[in-house]
Order: structure tokens, then sequence, then C-alpha cells
């Protein structure tokens, strides 16, 4: 096995989504300034001339408005909204407390924090990388993931970043597999590889007290891609063994029709032939042929007739007897001839 990076000094480019999460650093030092700031100026002695804030025509007094403005700030920070295919994994002081959502929930600011989960199916695509095969035949792979998260807590709080676990894994595993395996296999099976690549990622995802908390849906090789002259060679081979399939079928068509005409010439008796032979010469009679040459003697035809009606005929001719007898073996024969033919 052998692996080299689709471009020189180039990595593998697998990213996922950070997870989102509230409770950022610079927003709660922001945060907390402005609510002691607020704080201050709600306790602070508050100037007479300050005492009531003009507000579009309406006097409002100063501390009601800055305790309202806490409340805001407060409320803010609190309520967060989860859409129906999202989940929020909450820990208060660093420690899991609960499951947020769907829909609106509360999130006490500084005490608690949550890390927002897709549990929607989502679809990944590793950039091509460049295999060695078995047979030391470089190629493009390039294979998609289809994946979704089927505990959110799990998928938080047993592993950093899953989407880059499983697609690490899945990249690396592949590579290690395509390299272990000559061209042909992968060509013609693809399918068992990826298959076999969900079943170990699903039970290394899965192993009792580390499970990843996702589902890997389907692996997909979207791209394999040989060079131009591997291609190639694999066209002429594909080609050759069509050919070679083509005239093994006609060579065992030909035996075929052989085995039959053996067998059916096999069925055929004297007088059979004799009349086959005679119906030929009738057709050729019918022509417009003015000489008509027979490669057969008719001295041997009669032998034959005769030998059928046990009667000898001189080789000169045949008697009118003869051709009478003839004529009777021939409608004999005919069916005979009918069913051999069928």
């Amino acid at each position: 096995m052998a692996f080299i990076p689709y471009k020189e000094g180039s990595t593998l480019d697998i990213t996922a989504e950070e997870k989102k999460e509230l409770g950022l650093k610079w927003r709660d030092v922001l945060y907390v300034i402005v609510a002691l700031f607020l704080i201050f100026l709600l306790i602070s002695p508050i100037p007479k001339n300050f005492e009531t804030v003009g507000i579009g025509g309406i006097r409002v007094g100063t501390r009601h408005l800055i305790f309202l403005l806490l409340v805001l700030l407060y409320l803010q920070r609190t309520i967060v909204r989860f859409n129906e295919y999202e989940r929020g994994v909450v820990l208060r002081m660093g420690k899991f407390d609960r499951i947020a959502g769907p829909g609106w929930a509360i999130i006490f600011p500084l005490l608690e924090k949550y890390y927002k989960v897709d549990l929607r199916l989502q679809v990944f695509t590793i950039p091509p990388q460049e295999v060695v095969t078995r047979d030391k035949v470089r190629f493009l792979v390039s294979p998609e993931v289809f994946m979704y998260v089927t505990d959110p807590k799990a998928a938080v709080l047993n592993v950093e970043d899953y989407k880059k676990a499983a697609l690490s894994y899945i990249n690396s595993s592949l590579t290690h597999d395509c390299g272990n395996s000559t061209s042909d296999y992968i060509i013609t099976h693809m399918d068992d590889l990826t298959h076999s690549l969900e079943g170990r990622i699903e039970h290394i995802a899965n192993e009792p007290g580390k499970e990843w908390g996702i589902k890997i849906a389907k692996i997909k090789l979207t791209l394999v891609r040989f060079p131009d002259r591997v291609q190639d060679a694999m066209h002429e081979k594909v080609a050759a063994e069509q050919l070679k399939l083509a005239a093994h079928e006609k060579a065992e068509a030909i035996k075929i029709e052989i085995d039959a005409i053996r067998e059916a010439g096999g069925k055929l008796t004297d007088p059979a032939i004799t009349y086959m032979y005679l119906e030929a010469l009738d057709k050729v009679a019918r022509g417009r042929a003015t000489k008509i040459v027979l490669p057969l003697e008719i001295t041997k035809i009669a032998e034959t007739i005769s030998k059928s009606t046990g009667k000898t005929i001189a080789p000169a001719g045949l008697p009118l007897e003869m051709i009478n007898e003839y004529k009777n073996i021939i409608k004999r024969y005919d069916e005979r001839i009918k069913s051999i033919e069928d």
C-alpha cells in the first residue's frame, strides 16, 4: 500500500464546520462589562437632573430604564431557539446537564453554554487522492460520504470533531484497501470495498463507551480515474474478451448445426437418399438447360430400387413395372422424408 498526495506538498483537506456554542470568551467578557456597568448605574446615586429620561415625549425613570436594559440583556443571552432539526448539548459549569430543543430553551449566561448539533443528513466529498495499487497502477479516488448524527451527546462529548474523525478514518481506510488491491479488483468490486468500509466505521463508531453518535448511511466512490494509457489497455482487454466470447459462441452454434445434420443424415435410408437425388434431378431437368450431367450412375439407382423390391433388372434400362414400383416406394417414403426434415 502506498499513498501519494494529489499535489506535491499538499495536505489532506478535510474540514468540518465548527461546533456552535454560546459563551465564547470575548462575548463573556463583553457581557460581564456591560452588565456590571448597568448594575453600577442602578445602585449609584443619580443626580436630580437625570432622575427621569424623556423617550418620545414620555418621561421614564432612569433607574427603571437601566433595570429594563439589564432584563433585555439577560433575556438576549438566555433564550435560545432551536429548529426542529437542531439540538443543543448544554454544559453547566463544564459538566453535561441536558439536551435542549427543538423550540425555545433557556440557557443561563456565564453559568451554562451549549453546542448546537445538526441532525440532518449531511454529504461530504473528500478531495481526490492519488493511490498506488498492488499491481503498481496509479489512479485518483474520491469518496462521497453520507452521514448524520444519531446521538448529540456522544457526538459532542466523546469525540472532538466527529465530522473530521469520520472523514479521516474513511479516507485512510479506503487508501489502505485500494493499495492492497489490484486495479482490476477495484474496478469490479467497488461496491464490496465501500460496503466493507461502511461496516468497519460502523463498528468503530459504536464501540461501547466510546460511541461517536453518528451513522454512516452510505459511502460512494464518485471518482475513480486511471491514467489514459491504463484505461486504453483496459478497453482493449475488454474488447478482446468480447471477441473471444463471440468466437466461442459462433463455434458452439456451428458445432450444434453439424451435429444436427449428422444426426439427420444418419436416419436417411437408401430409398430416401435415392428419392432426394432424383428429386434434385427433376428440378434440374425443369430448368432451361439442354444437357444434364449425372454425377451418379443411373444404374446404381436402379440397383437400390431393385433391392427394395426383390427384383433384378438389366443395367441397360428400367422396365415399366420397375418404374411403377419406384413410384410406390417414393410415395411410401415421402412422409418419412418430411418428418426427417422437420
